[in-house]
This record gives structure tokens, C-alpha cells and sequence, in this order.
């Protein structure tokens, strides 16, 4: 069990409304986490919701009033719509997450049926380069659809992000293809996530039981195992920099990998993962953005999101090891980022007045540019519901 949008997914079933050991580790009940979690969405994320383009805004900033661009982040986005459908059965939440879907599909993917490279989706900075990464929201978003609503028409969209996998990988591997150039790169500024098709093609996998993605999986595992460094880590920002955002996709699918495939190998580099970030988290929970593969800190501010993202992996890692560290690890990173939650009792209670604010989740610590952003309350709502459960089922 696979896929990281509600507990169940994991087979997780939610706790009761008050739970102590819940309370004790985060501060708040069950029941009281939910309902920040669903404030987050029907509040905060809804505002987001453009209804003349049917997809959501990628963020609004509070300090001067206006919301940011329709871009390729509805793919992940749509997580929030789907988690909501998930726990009340809300038609509204699954016809929100299509629309998005649809939207981003249309407007940011590559899907002329002459290119070899359709199913890439775009960079919204600059609109030639498709990116693996990218795609992996795509892809995960498209598994999610299938799986709740059996519409053909997502699988079609899922061979076309398998196509353009396929395409990075018998390229060598890499992560981005300039639309201009017709050149495979993975430099400049390149997010090297061998983890997205990992988890992707295990999901779909467990979806359809077709082995063939199934061996495309462990392609893309031997892939992560050659890029894993001496010390544990993966620096996967142009193979030198360590960020937050490319931590969690390649703890979780090392150790799904080794899950299905029985293969120590895989387990033991997440557990080496594992152990090298969690060294590095701070004592309120959070993490630096970049470290250099000189162990250095290059972008000491924070992306709140990945906190909970990466704490979503560690409960993952203590599933399959037992190993209390990560546990730990995960409670701290999921209180550190309820504290960014634009809230009377948060980090931050700033512009709590503004209708499009209240819920929502700071995206930067400090500030920065009094943004909060869709993409992020994903990582955030998940993190705080799977924690919820685990630590309720666990206890």
C-alpha cells in the first residue's frame, strides 16, 4: 500500500477524536487537527480557487493582496482536494481535483501526439524545459484519479508521463529535455528526483499489476542507489547540493522498492538517507533549504512544506525499521511546521483578518515575501493526519 494522500493508503485507520498520546507528541487532539487540516482546504485553499479557469492560483501574498499564477502545481495541488474527498465523501472536493487536474493537463504538459516527448510537463518560468519532476506530480495526481474514479482518459495521460520517463531514463538518466534544443540535461539548476518515478511507477504497479512497471521501478531504484554519496546523502540539486524538497519521494520509494522487492539494498540506503538528514534537523523541528556536498549550508531559510513531507518518509523508514530516530524525527518536523499555519496560536499571526490567509501555511520561515502557497498545505495536511494515525495506531 502505496499511495500518501489519506492514512488509509497505508492502511491506517483514523483516531478516535482524542487520543493522549496525539495530544502529548503534537499539541492538539485528533479531532483538532483535522479540523485545521480541513480549514486549510475549504478556508484557505478554495480562495485560491480561480472559477473562470477552473484551477487554483499557486499562492496568495498577503502583503500587498494579490495571488499568484495558474501553473503546473495544480497536478499537486489537487492532493488537497483529493484528501478532503477521502475523509467526507465530498463530490464537490473530487469535481474541484478533476478540474485542476484538467487545467494543468491542458495548459502545461506537453501533449501534441507528434512529439516524442509528450508527457513532459513545463517549467512555468521557462516554458522549453520539461522536467521529471514535474511530471511526477502529474503522473501521482493521474494514479490518484484512476484509482478514485476509473476514467479511462487518466490512464491515457499516465502512458504519456510513462512515455516521457521512459524517454529520461534511456537517455541516461537524465531530468530535464529543452524543447528548443532537443538536448537531455541534468545541469543547471536540475532537480535530479530519481525518487518521482520510483514512486510513481510503483503505484501504478500496485494499480494495474503490470510487472513491467514494476521493472521500471527497480530501473530507477539502481538508478538512486549510483547516486547516493559516501556519506548517505543525495544531492540531488545538479548532483551538489542537498535540498529539502528532493528528500522525500527517494526516502519513501527506497523503501516501497524494497518492500515489494525484498531487497535489503534499497532499505539500507533509505536507512542511510534517513539517518544523514535526520542529523541535520534543527532543534525546532525544521531544516535548512540546501546544504553542499561540502556539508556546508548554502540556503539557510526554511520551505516550511518539506518538513511534514520529509516527516511523512521517517514514519515510513520507523514502519520498516523500527528505528526510533525516525519517529522522533517525524513528530518534530510535523510540530515545527503547525506552528507556520496562519493561526492566532502560530509562528506567525499576521494578516489573520484577510479572508485568504487564515489556514493556509506560511510558504518561507522567515517570511520572506508573505506568501502561502497550495502546493505546500499538501505536504502539511497529509504529514499532520498520517502522524495523527500513526502515532494513535501505533500507541
Amino acid at each position: 500500500m502505496f499511495e500518501t494522500i489519506s492514512p488509509s493508503g497505508w492502511g491506517l485507520k483514523l483516531p478516535e477524536k482524542r487520543n493522549a498520546r496525539v495530544e502529548e507528541l503534537l499539541g492538539y487532539s485528533p479531532e483538532e487537527l483535522e479540523l485545521r487540516c480541513k480549514n486549510c482546504v475549504y478556508q484557505f485553499l478554495d480562495s485560491l480557487f480561480d472559477e473562470e479557469a477552473g484551477a487554483l492560483r499557486h499562492y496568495y501574498r498577503a502583503d500587498v493582496k494579490t495571488f499568484g499564477e495558474l501553473d503546473s502545481g495544480n497536478f499537486l495541488m489537487v492532493i488537497n482536494y483529493l484528501v478532503m474527498y477521502d475523509l467526507y465523501g465530498d463530490a464537490r472536493m473530487l469535481e474541484r481535483a478533476e478540474s485542476c487536474f484538467d487545467w494543468a493537463y491542458r495548459n502545461t504538459c506537453e501533449i501534441h501526439p507528434m512529439f516524442t516527448w509528450q508527457g513532459g510537463v513545463r517549467d512555468g518560468q521557462k516554458p522549453q524545459e520539461l522536467y521529471v519532476k514535474y511530471t511526477g506530480d502529474a503522473f501521482l495526481a493521474a494514479n490518484a484519479l484512476y484509482r478514485r474514479t476509473g476514467n479511462e482518459h487518466y490512464l491515457f495521460c499516465i502512458r504519456q508521463f510513462h512515455n516521457f520517463f521512459k524517454q529520461a531514463r534511456k537517455a541516461g538518466f537524465q531530468y530535464k529535455y529543452h524543447t528548443g534544443t532537443y538536448q537531455w540535461s541534468s545541469k543547471g539548476y536540475v532537480w535530479q528526483s530519481f525518487g518521482f518515478p520510483l514512486v510513481c511507477y510503483l503505484e501504478l504497479y500496485e494499480l494495474t499489476q503490470e510487472k513491467r512497471y514494476l521493472e521500471e521501478a527497480v530501473l530507477w531504484g539502481e538508478q538512486g542507489l549510483r547516486q547516493q554519496a559516501e556519506d548517505g546523502c543525495f544531492y540531488l540539486l545538479d548532483g551538489e547540493f542537498w535540498n529539502s524538497d528532493l528528500t522525500a519521494p527517494e526516502l519513501r520509494g527506497l523503501c516501497f522498492l524494497s518492500e515489494v522487492t525484498g531487497e535489503q539494498k534499497y532499505l539500507d540506503a533509505a536507512v542511510r538517507f534517513g539517518r544523514w538528514v535526520a542529523a541535520r534537523q534543527r532543534e525546532d523541528g525544521s531544516f535548512p533549504i540546501g546544504i553542499d556536498s561540502d556539508g556546508e549550508i548554502c540556503a539557510p531559510n526554511v520551505g516550511p512544506g518539506d518538513m511534514p513531507n520529509i516527516a511523512l518518509s521517517m514514519l515510513r523508514l520507523h514502519r520498516d525499521t523500527g528505528e526510533q530516530a525516525f519517529l522522533d524525527c517525524a513528530v518534530r518536523a510535523v510540530r515545527y511546521g503547525l506552528s507556520l499555519q496562519a493561526a492566532p496560536d502560530g509562528k506567525y499571526p499576521e494578516h489573520l483578518e484577510d479572508p485568504h490567509v487564515k489556514w493556509g501555511f506560511w510558504s518561507w520561515d522567515p517570511l520572506f515575501d508573505h506568501s502561502l502557497s497550495g502546493d505546500q498545505s499538501v505536504h502539511h495536511i497529509r504529514g499532520i493526519l498520517f502522524l495523527s494515525a500513526y502515532l494513535a495506531q501505533e500507541g
